[in-house]
């Protein structure tokens, strides 16, 4: 058997070998390959776990923002709320100070007109007293009654005269700031209605005892026809 030249030896080992090279190249590169492309999705993975990370917490802080916020609003519109109470209770305050002021001043005018009426009507009919007595002594009339008519006429009279000092003497004040302020106009409207009473009733003595009067100076003169 013959013995291959070394030459021939030697070109087949380096064959043989850049075989064996090219053929566990490609699978060291498709290794390669792989680990990179197990790597870039490790990365990617982590990268997307930080991504939802970040966004969890951004959501988390709007909502905390968002709680926050609407927190600011309600405490922000009750106050504003309780400023508007505030201040209707201040116009309505106002409102009522300005209308008892008002009722005041219209009050004591109408206090110190009654008076002035109460006086006048009894001055009037102190007047038609003193006629009416007068007529009777100067036409020297006979009346029954007379005596009894002037003493209800005289007692009226008096009982007239002395609501008119009362009223008078009503010292009504009108205080805003208190509660009272209805009791006080009670006790006027009270006395102005005891005061008016009583000139009617001294009214009505005075129609009874004229009225009797003019009875009398009817049949006087009848009798004076007659005769």
């Amino acid at each position: 058997m013959k013995l291959l030249p070394k030459r021939l030896v030697y070109s087949l080992a380096g064959l043989t070998l850049g075989v064996s090279v090219y053929v566990s190249a490609p699978a060291f590169a498709r290794s390669g390959s792989d680990d990179s492309i197990t790597g870039n999705t490790s990365s990617s993975e982590t990268s997307g776990n930080s991504s939802t990370e970040s966004s969890n917490k951004t959501e988390s802080e709007i909502e905390i923002h968002n709680s926050a916020l609407v927190e600011q609003l309600k405490e922000k519109a009750h106050e504003q709320l309780q400023a508007k109470r505030e201040q209707t209770k201040a116009r309505t305050q106002e409102v009522r100070q300005k209308t008892c002021e008002a009722r005041k001043a219209s009050l004591d005018k109408r206090m110190s007109r009654l008076v002035t009426q109460a006086e006048k009507h009894k001055s009037v009919f102190d007047s038609i007293y003193v006629k009416v007595k007068n007529f009777h002594d100067s036409k020297q009339l006979s009346v029954a009654n007379y005596d009894t008519l002037t003493v209800k006429v005289d007692s009226a009279q008096a009982n007239a005269a002395a609501k008119i000092v009362t009223l008078k003497a009503l010292d009504i004040q009108v205080d805003c700031t208190q509660t009272n302020v209805a009791d006080s106009v009670g006790a006027f409207r009270q006395a102005v209605s005891d005061t008016r009473d009583t000139l009617k009733t001294y009214r009505t003595a005075l129609k009874d005892l004229i009225s009797a009067l003019h009875g009398a100076s009817e049949s006087a003169k009848q009798s004076d026809s007659t005769n």
